[in-house]
């Protein structure tokens, strides 16, 4: 009950963000991955092809994320997040007229990356600006339960319409790009008088601090290793389900929904036990559920070992990568809010190096023996976690 109490002391600014992050999450699930799967089943475009198209959007979401978030610090998120808003809904828009063309997917899933990288940032300094440090963890915690709703309604609806063959998803999930910045002209930045005592914006400044910052530097790296294995189950997966179910988006989808659920229902139980304990060990025991599960997946593929697998993963994901954003957002100064999270988005290059890897891993040597070589790299990151990361000083002196 204390738990659930908490959570009505976040700001309603705070939960804004959650809705947005929700309806973000949503139409991303309900139409990249079953992208994937067109395109595969359609034979429009080769594997390594499909895995450039889906790559090259974190790619570009991680490479603009510091400068972006140094833009963010001194410029306004509102008409920033409106203007991404809509551009984005173009983007979704232009993959319905464009599944034929692979330079065209592949400039259109750039202009998304960098599009969701301004919202994404922007979204993260709503929330801390509009947040007591007391209730950061909650805050944070309303965001990443909003994001697991629409990973769970993002692939139901997906996969109803990939089984149709029908491209209205693209049309859907622009409509809530525009939906959301509709709703976004609604909402009130902080008086510019409450800004006056921030420090002055200097780039090269506040580019050095972030840079030398040794906790946000292990944390992005250690981000990098995590999203490159997560990013075989958005996009490899999806492939290899293709090739060898015969009914890949109900599977997929059957998956994606159950990360989701798990994530809603655990994540805050699981991000203040970690608080509580020790965040290091947190992520170490996330590391090692995160190689048990792609073990699982490629030792043993049949229907309930990849659901037992995506458990275990998901109970990973959240003794990781929870942790690490709410570690990055106590740790960074309140004027530079945007740009330590721009940074740590380096970290999502995973999710570009993984669909490529994964891609033509699927050429080349298979789906089951890409699964189990990516139950190698979460070891490199739990061996990171315990001899380059102290978090547990930085984390207790806000309890």
């Amino acid at each position: 009950m204390r738990l659930l109490s908490a959570f009505t002391k976040i700001s309603k600014k705070a939960y804004l963000v959650a809705v947005i992050t929700f309806f973000m999450r949503a139409g991303h699930f309900m139409s990249l991955p079953f992208l994937a799967i067109y395109l595969a089943r359609q034979g429009l475009l080769s594997p390594s092809q499909i895995g450039m198209v889906l790559g090259i959007s974190g790619l570009i979401f991680s490479l603009t994320s510091l400068i972006n978030g140094l833009y963010i610090d001194r410029s306004s998120h509102k008409n920033i997040i409106i203007g991404a808003l809509l551009l984005s809904s173009i983007c979704y828009f232009g993959f319905a007229f464009s599944m034929q063309l692979f330079y065209g997917l592949l400039l259109l899933n750039a202009a998304l990356g960098w599009f969701r990288s301004l919202i994404d940032v922007s979204s993260m300094k709503i929330l801390v600006t509009h947040s007591k440090s007391e209730h950061l963890s909650y805050a944070y915690s309303a965001r990443f339960i909003g994001a697991n709703l629409g990973v769970v309604l993002g692939p139901l609806i997906g996969a109803v319409m990939a089984t149709h063959q029908s491209l209205l998803i693209f049309y859907l999930a622009g409509a809530f790009n525009i939906v959301l910045a509709i709703v976004m002209l609604f909402y009130s930045e902080p008086p510019r008088g409450l800004e006056e005592t921030k420090p002055k914006f200097n780039l090269r400044e506040n580019f050095s601090t972030v840079i030398k910052d040794k906790t946000l530097v292990n944390i992005t790296i250690i981000n990098l290793i995590i999203w490159i294995v997560y990013s075989q189950i958005d996009t490899t997966l999806p492939q290899y389900l293709a090739y060898e179910w015969n009914n890949p988006a109900v599977i997929f989808s059957v998956l994606m929904a159950t990360n989701a659920l798990i994530c809603v229902i655990f994540q805050p139980f699981v991000l203040r036990w970690a608080e509580l304990t020790s965040p290091k060990i947190s992520g170490i025991l996330g590391s090692l559920m995160f190689s048990t599960s792609f073990i699982l997946i490629g030792a043993h593929p049949t229907t309930i070992t990849m659901i037992a697998a995506v458990i275990i993963m998901t109970l990973g994901e959240l003794f990781t990568l929870p942790i690490n954003g709410l570690l990055i957002m106590r740790v960074a100064p309140k004027h530079l809010i945007a740009s330590y999270n721009g940074f740590t988005n380096l970290g999502m290059l995973g999710l570009s190096i993984g669909p490529v890897l994964g891609g033509y891993g699927l050429q080349l040597i298979g789906g089951r023996e890409v699964f189990l070589l990516s139950a190698l790299l979460p070891i490199i990151a739990g061996w990171l976690y315990f001899k380059g990361v102290s978090v547990e000083k930085e984390i207790n002196n806000e309890l």
